[in-house]
């Protein structure tokens, strides 16, 4: 459980984005400790500047440049205080069939737009639900060493080049822009790209981010 939205996390909610990804984490921690449980946290590229050219290491600086990025970091700190047994799994631009996401946001646009702009100066790495769910239950499951690990499908593109992905078969063209033409209240990392050879050591099998997307949208047009 998270506080997601981005945007309110600077002004409107700031107070609620600290309570639930900080004291909120702080509390499922200090419950886990009571009980003996293993906890996993799911935390976000956004603890990241985004800065970097490279990809971002588990053990890289983090440097959050947002609220929500900063009260994820604060959870993951909260965890590494009190427990032993946890994994923290960073992950970033994360779609599936439930709740609202990009490729929901893009197949809707689609169906009363015939162009649509979409950011090409912003670049990450796509994670399908399933990937990190069976990653979740993988690494409890194979009792794979505790620790912070990242997770997203294999290979990273821009916002844009996600979007043409998403729409290559639907009667829309898509044109890239560069993020002054879409203002936002949050920093927003330009390249968060993040090391996934940590989970793939673990010996778990990550597909690509185009073949998660392909085996997503056969899904949900079912």
């Amino acid at each position: 459980a998270a506080y997601t939205a981005v945007d309110n996390a600077e002004d409107v909610a700031k107070d609620l984005n600290w309570q639930v990804n900080a004291d909120g984490t702080r509390n499922v921690v200090e419950a886990a400790k009571r009980v003996g449980a293993k906890m996993v946290y799911i935390s976000t590229d956004y603890v990241f500047d985004g800065t970097n050219e490279g990809e971002y290491e588990v053990n890289a600086p983090t440097n959050p440049r947002n609220e929500y990025g900063k009260a994820k970091l604060a959870g993951e700190k909260a965890i590494q205080e009190i427990l032993t047994d946890y994994y923290i799994i960073r992950t970033s631009w994360v779609f599936g069939k439930y709740g609202k996401n990009f490729v929901y946001t893009m197949l809707r646009l689609a169906k009363d737009h015939d162009q649509l702009t979409v950011v090409n100066d912003q670049f990450g790495r796509p994670t399908w639900t399933r990937t990190l769910a069976e990653f979740m239950t993988y690494l409890v499951d194979h009792n794979q060493p505790f620790g912070t690990y990242q997770l997203s499908n294999e290979n990273s593109c821009s916002w844009y080049e996600f979007a043409t992905e998403i729409l290559k078969d639907k009667d829309v063209k898509v044109a890239p822009v560069d993020s002054s033409a879409y203002p936002a209240k949050a920093y927003r990392p330009r390249h968060s790209v993040m090391s996934l050879k940590k989970a793939e050591d673990t010996g778990f099998e990550i597909i690509d981010w185009q073949t998660a997307l392909g085996e997503f949208m056969g899904e949900i047009e079912e």
